[in-house]
């Protein structure tokens, strides 16, 4: 039996946890009944899919990120199927964010100076707020920086308490080499926690040396894994082609324009809703540069680290901005308190009125899309459509950048791209998306113009649907007669069926009898 005290500290426990809980899962509860929230998920979805269904990723089916996002996705339909399968992924949204509330509840328990009682649990809460304090496609999507974040704060938090251990660095490597394979960016904290490591260490240049290698492999290894599975499905050279192709996303996004405004815009739509904890976290990142206790310099470190990654690439969209709220919320809890006891209508403001806010758009998303006059592509008429028309086994392929029309229709990808970026050029964010006059053929792969080509003898899709007459996702500007490959294989293989919600769909020609 536990002793009385024991029980005594899991009631005070258990008690703002499941508090904490709660909270997540309402902030959230709009995912719980809408199975895809945005484009991103869609891909992560459709990628996950054709996997199940045997395709190679990077290979058989194509995006360029890194692959634990879609083995993530692949294990929640592989359970639940398409549509549940999302569901449950969303339910595990909610245990991630709500999980990672606690790590930074416990860091800061165990690691502030003179920690005021309640500030951990104002951790957990600032956490849980403002990562979804954001539209619904960006805050509440399962993009990489959830399922990231959980396994950078939890690298976190063994960093802090390895108290020299040379094991807990290597475990603390591993969790950061984990979230790696999520999003490259966190690879920021491995410059982290050497330079910490460096600094507290740097009278001892042979414990120097032994910890940044035990730091390295163990970050090495789960990278090393990838790299040996991709290679033994095949795919190593595809995987490769498609990580360098990230370098050519980052220098497009730089070299627009419009880079500052977009930064501008971003900050503005992030941090005004959020401006309680960030005016508090940069205020204490700020004090804690100059001086102060350890976990603030520490924090003040990773938040600037943060930053940085957020700005890689130059597109600045919401989800970004999940990987500087964690070091925001150490920094901010302490003084979120103080504020509280002194201000709470102050806090209120800052806390329960946006909440409120974005809880309300996500449910009415649908509505408020259509009143601020971009309503969402009617997919699930065309969907429909293809249905009445074709078995659900006949093979799809979408020309335009519309990903959710590869979810509802649940049918094999008639070539290996979910949208047909690298086809066109067009480059998320940037002025080749929103500026019809803006060419963007410089951003085309040709490759994949080989690709897609061997892809349509080899799979024959029945169906071709076109996105560009009605300007579907910004692809007026790409009709398939500016692309001579595309329109060679429509004019000699296809003919038009039918136009539905903006979109042509081209139906294969059956054989002559």
């Amino acid at each position: 039996m536990p002793s009385p005290r024991k029980r005594e500290i899991r009631a005070a426990l258990l008690g703002p946890s499941a508090i904490l809980l709660v909270l997540c899962a309402l902030l959230r509860v709009v995912s719980l009944f809408r199975p895809c929230l945005s484009d991103d998920e869609a891909i992560y979805a459709v990628v996950a899919r054709e996997m199940l269904g045997g395709r190679v990723l990077y290979d058989g089916v194509v995006d360029h990120k890194p692959p634990a996002i879609y083995l993530f996705y692949e294990a929640a339909q592989a359970i639940g199927g398409p549509t549940a399968g999302m569901i449950l992924l969303h339910a595990l949204a909610i245990v991630f964010v709500w999980l990672t509330g606690l790590l930074l509840a416990g860091i800061v328990r165990r690691h502030a100076a003179n920690p005021d009682p309640r500030a951990p649990f104002m951790a957990a809460l600032l956490w849980i707020l403002f990562s979804s304090f954001y539209f619904d496609v960006d805050s509440l999507a399962v993009n990489c920086e959830l399922p990231m974040m959980l396994a950078v704060v939890a690298s976190v938090a063994v960093f802090l308490g390895a108290r020299g251990r040379l094991t807990w660095l290597a475990l603390a490597g591993l969790l950061a080499g984990v979230a790696t394979l999520f999003k490259y960016q966190a690879g920021v904290q491995l410059v982290l926690f050497g330079g910490a490591w460096i600094l507290a260490e740097r009278t001892r240049p042979t414990r120097v040396a032994a910890g940044l290698a035990a730091l390295t492999v163990s970050a090495a290894a789960p990278a090393v894994l990838a790299v040996g599975l991709l290679h033994r499905a095949g795919a190593l050279d595809a995987a490769w082609f498609w990580f360098r192709f990230n370098f050519a996303y980052v220098q497009t996004g730089f070299a627009s324009v419009d880079v500052l405004g977009r930064m501008l815009v971003s900050l503005g739509a992030v941090v005004a809703p959020g401006f309680l904890l960030y005016s508090l976290g940069v205020w204490e990142a700020i004090a804690g540069i100059r001086r102060g206790p350890e976990l603030r310099r520490f924090a003040a470190t990773w938040l600037i680290l943060s930053a940085l990654a957020v700005c890689v690439g130059g597109r600045f969209f919401g989800h970004y901005f999940h990987q500087i709220a964690a070091p925001l919320v150490l920094l901010a809890a302490a003084p979120a308190v103080k504020l509280l006891v002194r201000r709470p209508t102050w806090f209120a403001v800052g806390t329960v009125v946006p909440a409120a806010t974005f809880l309300v758009l996500g449910i009415l998303h649908t509505s408020v899309m259509k009143a601020v006059g971009d309503p969402d592509p009617d997919y699930a008429q065309v969907s429909d459509w293809l249905d009445a028309h074709a078995p659900k086994d006949q093979a799809l392929c979408v020309w335009g950048n519309s990903p959710v029309l590869y979810f509802l229709a649940e049918r094999p990808l008639g070539c290996r791209f979910v949208f047909a970026n690298y086809l066109t050029g067009l480059s998320p964010a940037t002025k080749t998306q929103t500026d019809p006059t803006v060419d963007a053929a410089r951003n085309i792969v040709p490759e994949a113009w080989d690709m897609l080509v061997a892809d349509l003898a080899a799979r024959r899709p029945m169906f071709i649907v076109d996105a560009s007459p009605g300007d579907v996702a910004h692809y007026g500007k790409f009709p398939p007669a500016r692309f001579a490959r595309l329109q060679t294989v429509l004019d000699a293989e296809f003919t038009p069926a039918a136009e539905i919600a903006g979109m042509r769909i081209w139906r294969r020609r059956l054989p002559s009898p």
